[in-house]
């Protein structure tokens, strides 16, 4: 952003405050793809290559020189950053009368609606084929599908798990799947059986979690609607935003402490967003009676790491 475009916008502390507090639990994609605070919009980013996992020589002789590490040519991705801002109307009137801060819940409600549209751009990243290997994709055939305990989940999710360990040297770290697959998993006997147990028991991703060695396993759960006429409609519903696939990935999250992620650091993707930012502010609407409740965001959801992915889809259906 420009030192113009910067002194333009007048941000409102309060109103930040409340914006920057406000989180929706169902949300899960910074998960994967945390946040990286950048200086500029436009941004160079790396794409990892496999130069760590070479053999180099470093024995040194008395009097010789140090080994130098010879620097792999890295591949970069450059990227724009983009501005995402909504703003909610406020009456005077309604503000007066209301025994609660319309201002407030107006930026709440804008708020999640940026969030929303952030969401929706992680999940159709997440479930592309397009940006993982082929090698790291499965889709499911009609017989392999874990609907009614039919199925191995165990043998094609420890094949995942080893798929990406082959490609970058460390196991994944993270699970992500759909709404409509986690039941496929609550009683599966295949989960059963690996887990030892002789009795019908409650599967939960905690104990997912456990048998396969993550980190985290988290499932998707919002929905949304496509567009203001259908959610008018009452014969229309939401649908799920993380469809019926089941995905792992390695994913370096910010240090104990840092506000940030480390771009430099493997995995599979990053969030990159403008410093300084979200913000939310506050302007007069024509003849000054509505007042405009603003949240804006500066941010690029990008995949960095493809190879630290692998999708399971086409499980349910």
């Amino acid at each position: 952003m420009s030192d113009y475009l910067k002194n333009k916008r007048v941000v409102d502390p309060v109103m930040t405050s409340i914006a920057r507090g406000y989180r929706n639990a169902a949300f899960i994609g910074e998960h994967i793809f945390p946040v990286v605070y950048t200086d500029r919009e436009a941004v160079t980013v790396p794409v990892f290559g496999r130069s760590a996992f070479v053999e180099v020589d470093t024995v040194r002789a008395v009097g010789a020189d140090s080994n130098v590490l010879i620097r792999e040519k890295s591949s970069t991705l450059d990227l724009v950053l983009h501005e995402h801002d909504l703003a909610a109307p406020v009456d005077y009137r309604e503000q007066t009368e209301s025994m609660f801060n319309e201002e407030a819940k107006a930026i709440r409600r804008v708020t999640n609606g940026i969030h929303l549209r952030r969401e929706l751009i992680a999940a159709r990243l997440a479930q592309d084929k397009k940006v993982y290997p082929a090698s790291s994709v499965k889709t499911m055939t009609s017989v392999e599908r874990w609907e009614g305990g039919h199925g191995d989940p165990v043998e094609v999710i420890e094949g995942g798990i080893e798929a990406v360990r082959s490609k970058i040297g460390v196991r994944p770290n993270l699970m992500v799947m759909g709404a409509s697959v986690m039941p496929l998993l609550r009683y599966h006997p295949a989960i059963t059986t690996a887990l030892g147990l002789n009795e019908r028991k409650r599967i939960t991703p905690q104990i997912l979690r456990e048998l396969f060695g993550l980190d985290k396993v988290i499932v998707g759960e919002p929905v949304s609607m496509a567009s203001m006429t259908d959610a008018g409609n009452r014969n229309k519903y939401p649908v799920d935003i993380w469809g019926d696939n089941l995905m792992l990935f390695y994913v370096t999250p910010p240090r104990e402490g840092a506000e940030s992620a480390d771009e430099n650091e493997p995995s599979f993707g990053y969030t990159l967003r403008r410093k300084g930012m979200p913000v939310a502010d506050k302007y007069d609407g024509v003849g000054g009676k509505v007042k405009y409740c603003r949240y804006t965001d500066i941010y690029k959801v990008a995949v960095v790491g493809g190879d630290a992915g692998y999708l399971v889809t086409n499980i349910v259906k």
